[in-house]
């Protein structure tokens, strides 16, 4: 089920709820009669809040964090050794560059990110941004 699809169907839930004549305590009795109404809208709001897109920090991933193995959180952010961005040795052929980039290109390829979240799915696109940058300016060297 999607995000949209469970938010809407848990939305709608909560709306009959609220409309629902039967009450943990009744709304009949008063002011009191909808301190549970205003629980289920808190819960409701909480399970919502945290399944909203978290917003990116400056260090680029969310909640500030740096990723699992210190890489850059943008291709552009610093300059990164080419060589080591494709796992070659210096001086490695250009037959042993391309395969090398064949291989990393196949780690973080679209469809293999596809089914994780849109924070890995982001990461995977980077990551290939910094590869293909790696391989031109070992290609033209």
């Amino acid at each position: 089920m999607t995000k949209l699809a469970l938010g809407l169907v848990v939305g709608f839930g909560l709306f009959l709820y609220l409309r629902s004549p039967i009450d943990l305590i009744p709304d009949r009795v008063g002011a009191v009669g909808f301190v549970d109404d205003l629980i289920a809208l808190a819960i409701g709001a909480w399970w919502y809040w945290k399944r909203l897109p978290k917003p990116r920090t400056s260090a680029g991933t969310a909640g500030g964090g740096s990723s699992a193995r210190g890489e850059s959180a943008s291709p552009s952010s610093s300059p990164r050794d080419p060589y080591e961005v494709l796992g070659v040795a210096r001086g490695a052929s250009q037959k042993e560059i391309r395969e090398a980039y064949h291989a990393q290109l196949r780690k973080y390829h679209p469809d293999r990110v596809d089914g994780l979240g849109e924070e890995l799915q982001q990461v995977a696109h980077e990551r290939t941004l910094d590869i293909r940058k790696a391989y031109d300016e070992l290609k033209r060297s």
